[in-house]
């Protein structure tokens, strides 16, 4: 296990730049201005090898006339963009407009999620109609671009002016869901995706989507419950999924009562089920039970002679989905932990890599799907917000510590040229000051995260939470 690094003695910050709750209500606030791309304000000097286009995707809509979202996952996705070419920098920021929130706009009034009449929330539950806010995660496949949402379809977004183009299958007949963490395996060219078909059968919904050519359904597999899968695993040769007990109340979807949150319920009584598909032949699928826990992020896999090697983020429990509310509450990271599953004697074995706390972990995705040295995590725990650097090789974490009042999103690995060593790039991530009311982008060298920004594309107004980001080079 990695220990924490001793970190400089700083002043503890003046409590209008430090209390949690005001700073996640500000932070979390909704778009307060669409724009298409427009210069931004540069501090520092850009990276001359930086060049594409950052995309990010979170929480776009927190209210819908005047009325408040319960949960994060409700509320109406925006993506915020930002256009590099080495010496200048473009951004932009739009909501997408899904087919639902036209139908709101038109009407007048929420016809979707819990902020709608309950009569409504039946009628849609009964009409198995739900409105997909695309706010969770972005795919770039083939040269389009995707905003994801886990309980449906991907929404297709033009690349260059974020304009909403619509829902799509990508080809896949009968896609009813596709999850917001879809894995890439370099050395195949295909990323590899699933949806979680909910109802009387529910299913899992296997899909590979190869860098040129058609996307195709991989294999189908009958779950025993109804549950939500937020993220998997991809090896060169398997497909692994850790179905936690996080399961959907039917009667209370069926009847709309209460909120997002009450809908899903833990029940460790049932464990959690390891699922093991070989990609070569996905019907032959290995599955076995283990002791309950949940994962929302899974940083990469890979094989180590006849064992899978995954890392993710390990909580005890499913507690996180509350704190992902509207309400304010602090939200406590999970163990960044190695799992071990050897699949022929059906076991599975788990360490912490650090004592740190912490979330969204990120490799260089070049190397996805084989072993990895580092490992990138944006953290909670300490007094002060701070982007870690996990060495697996040196068991060594650094670590960069944000100013007062600042909030980081997850890091978005870029790599310094399309042919450089393994790690060297630059880690991107969006942070929102306290100070300022605003966002920037702060770019920084992966691989020396503790000397802060080489530089900062400032945006004039906040940028709302952001789950999730892709880069696409030019």
């Amino acid at each position: 296990m990695i220990p924490t690094a001793t970190a400089p003695s700083i002043s503890e910050p003046s409590p209008s730049l430090h209390d949690d709750r005001a700073t996640h209500l500000a932070y979390t606030s909704s778009v307060p201005r669409e724009h298409g791309f427009e210069p931004l304000r540069i501090e520092g000097r850009l990276p001359e090898g930086l060049r594409g286009t950052l995309y990010r995707n979170g929480p776009g809509l927190w209210d819908l006339f005047g009325r408040p979202y319960s949960h994060s996952f409700e509320c109406d996705g925006a993506v915020a963009a930002v256009r590099l070419d080495g010496a200048n920098a473009l951004g932009a920021h739009r909501v997408t407009e899904s087919v639902g929130l036209r139908e709101e706009r038109a009407a007048g009034r929420p016809l979707y999620g819990s902020n709608a009449a309950w009569r409504t929330r039946v009628w849609n539950a009964l009409r198995l109609r739900a409105k997909n806010t695309a706010n969770t995660a972005l795919l770039s496949w083939q040269g389009r671009l995707f905003a994801l949402l886990e309980a449906a379809c991907p929404t297709e977004l033009d690349p260059a002016t974020l304009d909403t183009i619509g829902p799509s299958d990508l080809g896949i007949e009968k896609l009813v869901a596709f999850t917001a963490h879809p894995h890439a395996v370099a050395s195949h060219r295909t990323t590899y995706s699933y949806g979680v078909e909910l109802g009387p059968l529910p299913k899992l919904d296997v899909h590979a989507l190869p860098w040129t050519g058609r996307a195709r359904r991989l294999t189908r597999i009958p779950l025993a419950h109804n549950v939500m899968i937020h993220d998997f695993a991809a090896t060169e040769r398997h497909l692994v999924f850790f179905v936690g007990p996080a399961e959907l109340v039917i009667w209370r979807a069926l009847f709309a009562a209460g909120d997002f949150r009450s809908l899903f319920e833990w029940r460790p009584q049932h464990g959690s089920e390891v699922i093991v598909v070989p990609i070569s032949d996905p019907s032959r699928v290995v599955r076995f039970s283990v002791d309950a826990f949940w994962s929302w992020h899974i940083a990469n896999a890979f094989e180590r002679r006849d064992e899978i090697v995954i890392d993710l983020v390990r909580y005890e429990d499913f507690a996180t989905m509350d704190q992902l509310g509207a309400s304010g509450a602090p939200f406590e990271q999970g163990v960044p932990t190695r799992v071990v599953l050897d699949p022929a004697r059906r076991t599975m074995h788990r360490d912490p890599l650090t004592d740190v706390h912490a979330e969204f972990p990120m490799i260089d995705q070049r190397i996805a799907g084989t072993s990895h040295r580092t490992m990138l995590l944006a953290s909670d725990s300490g007094t002060r917000n701070a982007l870690l650097r996990l060495d697996l090789e040196r068991d060594r974490l650094s670590r960069y510590e944000l100013e007062p009042g600042e909030r980081a999103s997850e890091m978005v690995f870029a790599p310094r040229a399309k042919n450089a060593p393994v790690d060297e790039g630059w880690a991107l991530t969006m942070i929102w000051s306290a100070r300022t009311s605003t966002s920037h982008l702060a770019i920084l060298d992966a691989s020396r995260l503790e000397d802060g920004p080489l530089a900062r594309v400032h945006f004039d107004h906040t940028v709302p939470l952001t789950f999730h980001g892709v880069f696409v080079p030019s």
